[in-house]
């Protein structure tokens, strides 16, 4: 199921000017952030599913965020945090292979998407690469404004900014 702005969603369908999409995966869900060239967020949506077993959550949401990968043509350059290894491995493996999946989907429509170590984008863009996650909500706030109702996309706002900015 698809979630966030679905109107900004069918602007992402019409724009022809690169984007920027940052990710960032758990074992629930996607949530994706796409920026444009002056570091405006066009787009906040989240790729998620209920099931409570992982391997049908997987497939659920993998299909459905390359399903609507297809139908933006914009040409975008994505970034996807890689995953954390967590104390419980098997969450550890659950996060890899929807960061696989993510990345799998990028490549089937044709989106190039760098895969970014946390620490390496946090110490980019804050300053810092322990950052902590009131620091990353507070950089986010202050940048864009209050629109972050899940931290999840203050993340993943941060990771297309490091993937706009790595380009340049």
């Amino acid at each position: 199921m698809i979630s966030g702005n679905k109107e900004a969603f069918n602007v992402l369908k019409s724009i022809n000017t690169p984007t920027y999409l940052g990710l960032d995966c758990s074992s629930r869900a996607i949530h994706g952030v796409w920026l444009d060239s002056q570091e405006r967020i066009l787009a906040m949506l989240k790729w998620r599913s209920s099931d409570l077993e992982f391997d049908t959550r997987f497939i659920e949401i993998s299909l459905q965020f390359t399903k609507d990968l297809s139908k933006i043509r914009v040409m975008t350059k994505a970034a996807v945090e890689s995953a954390i290894f967590i104390q419980n491995p098997k969450c550890t493996i659950e996060i890899a292979s929807v960061v696989g999946g993510v990345r799998l989907a990028c490549g089937i429509n044709h989106i190039e998407c760098l895969s970014v170590d946390n620490r390496h984008w946090k110490k980019y863009i804050l300053g810092k690469g322990n950052s902590n996650k009131k620091d990353i909500k507070e950089f986010a706030v202050d940048k864009w404004g209050e629109l972050f109702i899940e931290q999840d996309w203050a993340d993943a706002a941060c990771i297309a900014l490091w993937r706009k900015r790595r380009i340049e």
